[in-house]
Order: C-alpha cells, then structure tokens, then sequence
C-alpha cells in the first residue's frame, strides 16, 4: 500500500488531487490510502501519531505555516517522505531543492505531469539516503549527507556541522579526507576555504567575503568568490534538471 497525503487549504484542490492521484494508483494497480489536510497543523497533528506517508502533495501559500516551512520540519525531524509540491506560486523553487523535493508542480496541475512525479517519487521510496560514515573518538558515526551544513577545520581533525537539533560531530579525519570522502558520494559539497567545506544544498546567500548557510556566516577564501558563485549555480542547474 501506498499512503499519500495532501495539504491544501482549498477544497476543490484536495478533490481534485485526491481523485488523480486515485487514477494514478488505479493505473498502476497499487492500493492506496490518502489523507487530506487543509493546512500545516492538521497535518503535522496526524503525522506525528502514525508517521506512516510515503509521498505528500504540498501547498505553499497557506494560512498559518507555509508549506516550505512545514517541508524544512520534517526534513531537520529527519523525516524522509516523497515531497511533491503543487502550488500557484513560481518563487519557491529554490527553496524546494533545501528540501529534497521531487518536483514543484504548478497549478492547475496536469495529470500526466503529476503522474510523472508521482512515478518519480514511487521509484525514490525504500532508497538509503546518501551518507557517509565519520570516524570519532567513539567510534564510527553514519551521518546522511542531506543533514551535513557544514565542515570546519580543527587542526588534524574536523568538527561536522549538522541541521537542526544535531549535536556537532567531531571527526578524526582532516578536511581535505573529508572533502574526498563527501566528493565520492556527493557533487554538492565545496570548499570554500582552507578550513570549510559547505554543502551547497543549504547555502542561502552568497557574498563577496562571506557564505550563509544555516544560520552559520562563513568565510570564503581571497579571490575565491567567482569560483564559489560558479559552483553554487552549477549545482543548482544540475539539481533542476530532474526537477520538473
């Protein structure tokens, strides 16, 4: 069985929602239950009893919590249900990479292009995330990628820096083993000075001197920003050409 939710606070959209996506499953002769929810609240109120969604059709605008906002929760709540926005809104692409969605559909919302991500987000459930393993003074430490912000140099040792309520890992491993390590299983990660590598993913500004990501301000080497800049757009073009 396949559980899928949708958050929307307009009725005809949760009706028609949930009727493609009842076609959708009928078409691929899997069972489905769906659970509709009208706003950030209602849903966050269900899940967090059974926290059994596999894939969730957002909204954005909304009263109350938008739906990036409910998306980053989840994502810092290590939830790792299929995201799927549909919405009227064009301004929020980016930040729907932050969260690892599978698409950001427009409204009105055609059938075979929700279909699509549905397909898209079907094929992504059960899938480990990417992670890494982190050698600390007790002992070894699986961390996924999407969770890392940042990596700052301690001398011969690095000090992980996780999203939301994660306690900073301290690794045995200098940063330029880390940066081949997360080079290996990632293309988002960057070094931006000689002592911190960032992970693209969860940058939020960039300046002349300066990276934001997380709340955190970093610095970026002398006559590194263009370099920088480049790779940060590079990731994010890669990063739409899968993102419908």
């Amino acid at each position: 069985m396949i559980h899928i939710a949708i958050c929307d606070d307009e009725p005809s959209q949760l009706l028609l929602l949930e009727r493609l996506a009842g076609e959708w499953a009928k078409q691929q002769k899997v069972e489905l239950k769906v659970t509709l929810s009208r706003n950030s609240d209602q849903f966050l109120f269900g899940w967090e009893g059974k926290k059994d969604i596999d894939i969730l059709l957002l909204d954005i605008e909304m009263p109350g919590m938008d739906g990036i906002t409910l998306a980053r929760r989840l994502r810092e709540m290590g939830e790792s249900l299929q995201i799927i926005f549909v919405t009227g809104m064009t301004d929020y692409v980016l930040e729907g990479y932050d969260v690892d969605a599978v698409s950001y559909l427009l409204k009105p919302v055609g059938k075979e292009k929700l279909f699509t991500c549905l397909d898209r987000a079907r094929g992504r459930m059960g899938k480990a995330e990417p992670a890494v393993l982190l050698d600390t003074a007790e002992g070894l430490v699986r961390v996924k990628l999407m969770e890392i912000c940042y990596v700052e140099s301690m001398a011969h040792e690095t000090m992980v820096h996780c999203l939301g309520d994660m306690e900073e890992i301290r690794c045995k491993a200098g940063i330029s083993q880390m940066e081949k390590a997360l080079g290996e299983q990632s293309d988002g990660f960057y070094r931006i000075h000689r002592s911190y590598l960032v992970n693209m993913a969860h940058v939020e500004r960039i300046t002349r001197k300066e990276v934001y990501a997380a709340s955190a301000c970093l610095p970026i080497a002398r006559g590194k920003w263009e370099a920088v800049n480049s790779s940060y757009l590079s990731y994010h073009r890669r990063r739409s050409m899968d993102f419908a």
